[in-house]
């Protein structure tokens, strides 16, 4: 891992993912990108300086925002990791993605909610849109993540050959973590699965994957997301990790599978897209 991106709100879900991620930095030697987005549906980066002029409202919001970042990293310790700090304006889901992109980034570190959270909320459209759309994996927290949380990961998955592409990209943030990893498969009433098929398939899944440390798992539950958030409780879990994907009817876990246990569960939760 080499960059870490950290979308900044100046809520505290933002601050808990920015400790997180100093803390997976220096644990990895990468370096921390926080951005800050002044929220505007128009096409700023496109508008000549003289256009810009016109929206002094923008520009002095902009100005607020620097000054606040600089607030907020002076009043945190960065130890050795080197932290770097972007005021962007424009429509924030947007400008991370890019962002995530041009830095080629490894991972997204972000908080669960934003600045309007209030309790019992479901997850804001914003970190929706990322999990998404990412082309890096994401990982949204709640809480700050400790060293412990980084030793037991379970991956929730149909594991079949369309997610295997996806699990290759978190692997390395894993190595990384120096994590083991438990894979699991939830059966439902409507999804069963002998136990022979399912250990047969989860062991032909690691296969090209003995740099790991690998526990096999089968969970008999009701609800698929349910499951995966009793498993983890149960089996004391620092996070979860899910490969899921947009295209309805195809053999992974859909992405409204991961929303879903991200809102149920206060572990942080690693997700990267299937393609």
């Amino acid at each position: 891992m080499k960059r870490i991106i950290v979308p900044i709100d100046f809520s505290s879900f933002s601050e808990n993912a920015f400790l997180t991620a100093l803390k997976l930095a220096e644990k990895t030697k990468s370096k921390v990108t926080c951005i800050n987005v002044v929220s505007t549906l128009l096409d700023w980066k496109f508008l000549s300086k003289e256009q810009k002029a016109h929206h002094q409202d923008i520009l002095d919001l902009e100005t607020e925002a620097k000054e606040k970042m600089k607030e907020f990293l002076a009043g945190h310790r960065m130890h050795a990791v080197t932290v770097e700090a972007d005021v962007e304006i424009g429509v924030p889901r947007q400008v991370i993605l890019d962002a995530a992109d041009s830095m080629k980034a490894d991972l997204i570190v972000i908080g669960a909610y934003g600045k309007d959270y209030q309790e019992g909320k479901v997850l804001g459209s914003n970190l929706q849109f990322i999990l998404r759309n990412a082309n890096c994996p994401v990982l949204a927290v709640k809480q700050v993540m400790s060293g412990n949380d980084l030793r037991k990961v379970v991956f929730a998955s149909l594991f079949n050959e369309s997610s295997k592409p996806a699990f290759a990209k978190i692997k390395q943030i894993l190595k990384n973590f120096k994590s083991s990893v438990h894979f699991l498969m939830v059966n439902t009433p409507s999804n069963f699965v002998d136990s022979i098929t399912a250990e047969s398939t989860m062991h032909a899944y690691a296969k090209g994957n003995e740099d790991l440390v690998i526990h096999h798992h089968v969970f008999n539950y009701p609800e698929t997301e349910n499951g995966i958030v009793e498993f983890a409780k149960s089996r004391k879990m620092g996070f979860i990790a899910i490969a899921s994907g947009n295209r309805k009817g195809s053999a992974y876990y859909q992405v409204g599978v991961t929303d879903t246990v991200l809102f149920k569960t206060d572990l942080p939760v690693l997700s990267v897209k299937i393609d």
